[in-house]
This record gives C-alpha cells, structure tokens and sequence, in this order.
C-alpha cells in the first residue's frame, strides 16, 4: 500500500467521491431546472423525470421546483448537494496533513458557498462558486499534494463517482470513455489493490463500438456495479 494506511486510503477515495457527487449532481440538478422553469409545475413529463426519480424524486408528493430545493439544501435527503459536501469536507478533515491547507480550504469555501446559497434569495452566484471552489480544489492538490498516491487518490474517487452518477442519471454518457481512460492511467500509481477485472469490464463496455446509443439499463446497471467494485 506504499506508504499510506488503508484508512487514509479509504477517506481519500472518499473525499474525491463526494466532492465529484456534489459537483455532478448540482449540474444535474441545475440544468434539469432550467428545462423545467418554464413548464407548468404539475408538467412532470419527460426524459429528466426517470433521472430525478434515481435522485429521490416523487413525483406525487413534490413538485420538481419543491425537489430541486430539497436535493440542494436538505441535509436529510442522501442523495443532496449538502448532505455530499458535508462528507467531503469531514474525509478531507480526516486527511489533512496529506492535503494541506491551501487544498482543504477550497473545500471550506465550497462549503460556506452552499451555506450562503441556501439562505439567499437569488442562490445561483453562490451556487456557482460551489462549482468554481470545488475545481480550484482540483487544480490545488496538483500544486500542494506532494504525494502523487495521495493527488492519484482522491482523483480515483472523482473518477468513480463521475462514471456511477452519469451511468445512473443517464446523463454525458459519451463522456465515460474518456473518464476510464483518466481512472486507468491512475490506478497504478495510488498504492492501493484493486480489481483488475472490474477495471476490463468497464473498459470493454465503454469502449463498446454501440456505446453509448445502445445500451440498455441493464448495460447502464453493470457500469454502476463495475465502476463501484474498483476499489471495493
């Protein structure tokens, strides 16, 4: 495992997945509304409504607009930009001396972004800065990890999270070929065991002459399950 212990491991891995959940869900869910701002709020038809669905959406208790707050704001939903954010941000507390200060505090200003978001009026300005703090991250760590399995990590997990949330929301699928090539130049240099067989799989179905235009839900489904049994 080289020189980091499998705790330390285990909370990188993490914090790269929960910051990525947050970004990708909160684009998700931003450019979801602007399809929907327009429509009569009981309009809940359409190719986004099975994604939302996968998000916790009910379509016959909330409105999308009711929802879109919820997945924001709301510590309680699992699925929500807050309830993500607070678990990066309690991973990277965990791993501090491997990111150092100036990394972990562009994950307290994405924190203090969403805070300032969710009281505010008009939240897309702060909402923005969730998103720019969360990138600035990822630049940052490329300057000021010096541990290149600490950087490789935390980029894994992002890596993860992204192939798993665009498999399940359905969303930039023709973007994961390119995110496994990222995972597979990677995976070597995080001192960390994984499966090289869940790596082949995923590979072969992202690389699959008909994707993304013809896989079904149950390919979709074994992305998910190959994508997460990486590093399980």
């Amino acid at each position: 495992m080289g020189t980091l212990s499998l705790n330390r491991i285990d909370h990188l891995l993490w914090l790269g997945r929960y910051l990525e959940r947050a970004f990708t869900t909160q684009r998700f869910i931003l450019t979801a509304y602007d399809r929907v701002a327009d429509r009569a709020l009981d309009d809940i038809d359409g190719d986004w409504k099975g994604q939302l669905v996968d998000l916790g959406f009910n379509c016959e208790t909330e409105t999308p607009l009711e929802f879109f707050q919820r997945c924001l704001f709301n510590r309680d939903n699992p699925s929500s930009v807050a309830r993500s954010m607070d678990a990066a941000y309690d991973n990277a507390i965990a791993c501090r001396d491997a990111l150092g200060t100036e990394s972990l505090g562009y994950i307290q200003m994405a924190v203090n972004a969403l805070e300032a978001s969710s009281a505010s009026d008009s939240p897309l300005l702060d909402l923005q800065l969730v998103q720019d703090n969360i990138m600035a991250f990822k630049g940052c760590i490329d300057d000021f990890v010096v541990d290149d399995a600490a950087r490789c990590l935390v980029k894994c997990g992002m890596t993860v999270e992204r192939i798993d949330l665009c498999a399940r929301l359905r969303y930039r699928l023709d973007g994961i070929p390119h995110e496994v090539d990222r995972l597979a130049s990677r995976l070597d240099r995080t001192g960390a065991s994984y499966s090289r067989q869940a790596v082949k799989e995923l590979a072969a179905q992202a690389f699959d002459p008909a994707f993304p235009q013809n896989i079904d839900d149950k390919g979709l489904e074994r992305m998910i399950a190959c994508a997460n049994g990486i590093f399980a």
